[in-house]
């Protein structure tokens, strides 16, 4: 979003020159605001947080914020005019800055105002949610009803976390949680993405320092209100936005910026890869459907970003009652862990071993990214059964969106353990970077062209 703003700021420069007619400043000189943009413009949204589109009504604060970075540049711009000897100025700057700086308002404004609305739009349609768990008290009852009214933030309440008996009775489509045990019991089990915490800090009902060392431990991010926010709410039913209500904690706070660049090159790959490689899929599915007559996909829930389900896609490898014989077969489990591996697994197809060797089963994954429920490069999306075994620490590997490779299928693969599997995912999240990525993605293609998958 900054980089988009500090575009449209440059192209309004260009505007203003367009329009205002007069010789304001030599070419060498517009060069020399040009490169300030950047970094003026850059420097104000970044500290003003204009780059975030906040889920709770911030506008009326975002004008005030946009004012104040208009101001600054525009002063910035014309002390430069009036004491850099460098600068000639041909007396028409002051008009031309105050020209210029009007136009970007309007134009930054606008920008966001549109995209703020067009998210709202989203996410009443149910797209872009983000699930919280609330500890609270009957003191903060206006301010979680308005989080059920205001659908446009785009969230969804999954349980509130109280001592108060009179939520069992209020809310009867929300889970009400007792105890600080049954909470931690929850996570894992329920999608979670964040924590609101809206008891005074006074409060000793919970043990908010545990509290923080949890939500770190398994990668939830944990919002505590601020003490006056909480006063000024209390017997008020109006509640504002949420841009400045809360101290935020959260455990890998990887670079915004950069993870959106990963989810659109993952789109984009996946469309192309997807594309590709339909004419080979179709040639899978029909070996699939030769040998057996059975279903060309496998199905099969799994668990996505924070706690998600989804159905994740592959070629069917094994027979069509697989899941069946799990129980007569679990006495050749291979794994040390909450898995299900067999070396020479009987469920395997003749097609089947081929495709697992080759890692072709993986291919209409690529729909699950595109959909936006897997990323290339990620965790492998893991079973209910397996996260209810999990421990704590390992939970924390659902807060990274699961992938198709990853650092265990190319440098693990069957010969690590499974507590070693989690701890290279770990280190894979608290050490991410795009070029991690496309190390893995080069060391995949190594895999498949060695075809020594099982």
């Amino acid at each position: 979003m900054i980089v988009v703003q500090v575009i449209l700021t440059l192209f309004v420069f260009y505007l203003t020159k367009f329009i205002y007619t007069e010789r304001v400043f030599q070419k060498s000189e517009d060069f020399f605001y040009l490169i300030q943009i950047p970094v003026i413009w850059g420097f104000f949204l970044y500290k003003l947080n204009l780059g975030i589109i906040f889920r709770g009504n911030f506008f009326n604060t975002g004008v005030r914020d946009y004012l104040t970075l208009i101001l600054f540049g525009m002063l910035i711009f014309y002390l430069e005019t009036k004491f850099n000897f460098i600068l000639h100025d041909t007396g028409h700057s002051l008009r031309f800055i105050i020209l210029f700086g009007i136009l970007d308002f309007i134009l930054l404004c606008t920008f966001k105002l549109v995209f703020y609305y067009s998210m709202r739009f989203v996410r009443r349609k149910g797209h872009n949610t983000k699930f919280v768990i609330f500890i609270a008290d009957s003191t903060t009852i206006p301010f979680i009803n308005h989080f059920i009214e205001a659908k446009d933030w785009g969230y969804k309440i999954e349980a509130i976390l109280t001592h108060d008996s009179l939520f069992a009775c209020k809310y009867n489509d929300i889970r009400v949680i007792r105890n600080e045990h049954n909470l931690k019991n929850f996570i894992g089990k329920f999608p979670l993405d964040e924590i609101f915490y809206c008891l005074s800090i006074e409060d000793k009902s919970f043990d908010l320092e545990q509290l923080i060392h949890d939500s770190e431990e398994v990668g939830v991010t944990l919002h505590i209100m601020q003490e006056d926010y909480l006063q000024n709410m209390i017997g008020n039913n109006k509640v504002k936005g949420l841009d400045n209500s809360f101290k935020t904690y959260r455990k890998a706070d990887h670079n915004y910026f950069w993870l959106k660049i990963k989810e659109i090159f993952d789109l984009m790959f996946s469309v192309v890869a997807f594309i590709v490689t339909s004419p080979l899929m179709i040639i899978i599915a029909l070996l699939i459907k030769i040998e057996d007559g059975g279903p060309v996909l496998f199905k099969q829930e799994r668990i996505g970003l924070n706690g998600r389900r989804f159905i994740c896609h592959k070629f069917r490898s094994m027979v069509p009652n697989a899941e069946e014989l799990i129980d007569e077969l679990q006495h050749q489990n291979e794994s040390d862990g909450p898995t299900f591996k067999i070396e020479n697994d009987p469920r395997i197809t003749k097609v089947g071993r081929i495709l697992r060797k080759t890692s072709l089963d993986e291919l209409p994954q690529f729909y699950n990214v595109i959909k936006g429920d897997m990323s290339v490069v990620g965790p492998r999306p893991p079973l209910l059964r397996e996260v209810q075994q999990y421990e704590r620490s390992e939970l924390r590997r659902l807060s990274m969106r699961p992938g198709i490779t990853c650092k265990w299928q190319v440098w693990g693969r069957h010969q690590v353990s499974f507590k070693e599997w989690m701890q290279m995912d770990l280190e894979y999240i608290d050490n991410w970077s795009l070029g991690l990525d496309f190390k893995i993605m080069a060391a995949t293609i190594i895999v498949i062209l060695k075809a020594n998958g099982q």
